[in-house]
């Protein structure tokens, strides 16, 4: 079988072994065994496995002469991923105190000071999740206005989340339109569990001029399982003397 070879020519790729097992999810020792074809993994590690690479079961399992023309074939695919010169870097950033994050897991409500809609509060949703060996979040926004029955519309951020120096960094962009970056700066919580979440958004204004802005964000923790459509239901654009915000958030915007 020549899954044992297949596996050491993506793992070329790579800086180390260990950061592969660290992004699988899988222990050194036991992936060494696949490494040196004493063992064939079994279905979950196999497409953990898969998921990490971004191939399929099949096409891990092809004779290795036609594994390795399929990598190098996919030069706007996994090879350009494999080769990216900053892909080292991103992985080592966000190893760092992966395990910190564990009690910010989990769904928010999130405020700020809509950046094109100045005066009115912004009440978005977002989802904190650790896969594929790192912490990742979804960002939801659901654009109207507070008792209006108008049309609604979306956006949407896609992004990695980092824990780095005492600080909680979550860097995103708008995944419809790509059209924007965003950073949020938190400050992580001191108490023994996670309520309130105060900090810092950077990013643009949505309006022709598409200035770049800065306002004060805050992530109301609501918990590991929630009702989703219910949570995104209650998220619009609100006046600043809305009394569907708590005082004590708005005392912190």
């Amino acid at each position: 079988m020549s899954l044992h070879h297949n596996l050491k020519y993506l793992c070329s790729f790579y800086p180390s072994i260990a950061e592969i097992c660290r992004g699988i999810g899988i222990n050194r020792q036991q992936f060494n065994r696949y490494l040196n074809g004493d063992n064939c993994p079994r279905s979950y590690n196999m497409r953990q496995i898969c998921d990490y690479f971004g191939l399929s079961k099949a096409e891990l399992s092809l004779p290795h002469d036609q594994f390795v023309s399929l990598v190098n074939s996919r030069a706007d695919g996994n090879t350009q991923a494999l080769h990216h010169p900053f892909s080292s870097h991103i992985s080592q950033l966000s190893e760092q105190n992966i395990e910190m994050f564990e009690p910010y897991l989990g769904y928010y409500y999130e405020y700020y000071y809509s950046m094109s809609s100045p005066g009115n509060i912004l009440k978005g949703l977002v989802c904190i999740e650790r896969k594929q060996g790192g912490i990742y979040h979804q960002r939801t926004e659901r654009l109207t206005a507070e008792g209006e029955f108008g049309q609604t519309s979306y956006c949407k951020y896609q992004g990695m989340s980092f824990f780095l120096n005492d600080r909680i960094f979550l860097v995103d962009y708008e995944s419809l339109t790509q059209n924007e970056i965003v950073e949020t700066i938190l400050f992580p919580s001191f108490q023994h569990r996670v309520s309130l979440l105060e900090g810092m958004k950077i990013g643009v204004a949505a309006s022709g001029a598409r200035t770049p802005m800065s306002t004060k964000v805050v992530f109301e923790y609501l918990g590991k399982n929630i009702d989703v459509l219910k949570a995104l239901k209650k998220c619009s654009l609100y006046a600043s003397d809305s009394e569907s915000i708590s005082a004590n958030i708005r005392s912190k915007l």
